[in-house]
């Protein structure tokens, strides 16, 4: 299933329009159509997140539909004195979601 399709099928699950889902997550209508048509396909991590939100789904089900790999187990501890030490662990989740992202990028 495309992201498209996914994001589609997740907002009509929730009996939404577009321009619901514009107001709720903060996304223009416009890029949500752009997404669900297949017109934008790679979608940044935080306008994932701002969708997944909004859709009350899992964020990784979200990277998942648009692409990304997805480290199933990663350890949540920081490994690095760099890294600060105060975020929660949702914080650091999304810490190690977009340095995969990053990863991703690479060709």
């Amino acid at each position: 299933m495309s992201l498209g399709d996914y994001l589609k099928t997740q907002r009509k699950n929730k009996d939404w329009s577009q321009r619901d889902l514009a107001e709720a997550s903060g996304i223009s209508n416009a890029e949500i159509s752009r997404l669900e048509s297949g017109v934008r396909k790679e979608p940044s991590p935080s306008i994932l997140k701002s969708l997944s939100s909004a859709l009350g789904i899992p964020y990784e089900d979200m990277m998942r539909a648009a692409g990304f790999a997805i480290d199933e187990s990663p350890s949540l501890q920081p490994s690095s004195k760099s890294l600060p030490q105060d975020l929660t662990e949702e914080e650091l989740k999304d810490v190690y979601k977009y340095i995969e992202f990053i990863r991703s990028q690479r060709t």
